[in-house]
């Protein structure tokens, strides 16, 4: 039987990172505690379309997981991340980088048994928890090679972080400006869609590539 999703890494709220991205948006949240800033995003946060935390993103999951706008739209559920810690943790994508049915196909020792084994919640618990370390990748449009070639070495405190970890610390502009993989060139892509560049430019979405993936290739993997 698999771990409750309350194991995972990927589950937690992290009061932190929620405070740091959001605070400019909504200034009443930087007194708050831990505690009433989780109960803020639980209220209002959540149904707004917020991230819990740097593991999950709101945004990509309502654009791509049918099911989850389906019951978000009938009241069945609060969020996406709502949805996904009850039914869409095995089959919906909760990154535009990772891909649990990707993962789990190219990796043969993936299976229910040795996940649970392991006390992983489901393939995402497991890159995030070691996979990732071992420079395993969740997606085609991520190389861990290439990124560790490619990354920036701004901040020294990062460096010990794995590939897909490290990626999370970054600014989300980051795959606008180096290859996370071959398939994709972001420079040569802005220079030959400059109307994807406009749609990022007016914060349509956070980046070229996740722009690329919503309209052309989520849901093929």
């Amino acid at each position: 039987m698999s771990s409750a999703p309350s194991s995972a890494l990927w589950y937690a709220f992290d009061p932190t990172w929620y405070r740091q991205t959001y605070a400019p948006l909504h200034e009443d949240i930087v007194p708050l505690s831990d505690p009433e800033l989780e109960d803020w995003y639980a209220a209002h946060g959540a149904p707004s379309g917020h991230s819990p935390n740097r593991y999950f993103n709101e945004e990509w999951y309502r654009l791509t997981c049918t099911s989850a706008m389906a019951g978000l739209a009938d009241g069945t559920y609060r969020s996406g991340f709502h949805h996904y810690c009850t039914e869409g943790l095995h089959d919906c994508s909760p990154h535009m980088l990772f891909n649990e049915r990707f993962y789990r196909s190219h990796h043969a020792d993936l299976t229910e048994a040795n996940l649970a084994t392991g006390g992983y919640v489901n393939g995402y618990d497991h890159y995030l928890r070691a996979g990732d370390s071992e420079h395993r990748t969740g997606h085609p449009f991520f190389s861990p090679t290439l990124y560790l070639s490619n990354r920036p070495e701004e901040d020294p405190a990062l460096s010990h972080l794995p590939p897909f970890h490290h990626l999370l610390h970054m600014p989300a502009d980051l795959p606008d400006r180096i290859r996370l993989s071959r398939h994709f060139d972001p420079i040569w892509y802005q220079a030959m869609r400059p109307d994807m560049t406009h749609m990022v430019q007016c914060g349509l979405a956070p980046n070229v590539l996740q722009q690329f993936l919503t309209t052309f290739t989520a849901g093929r993997f």
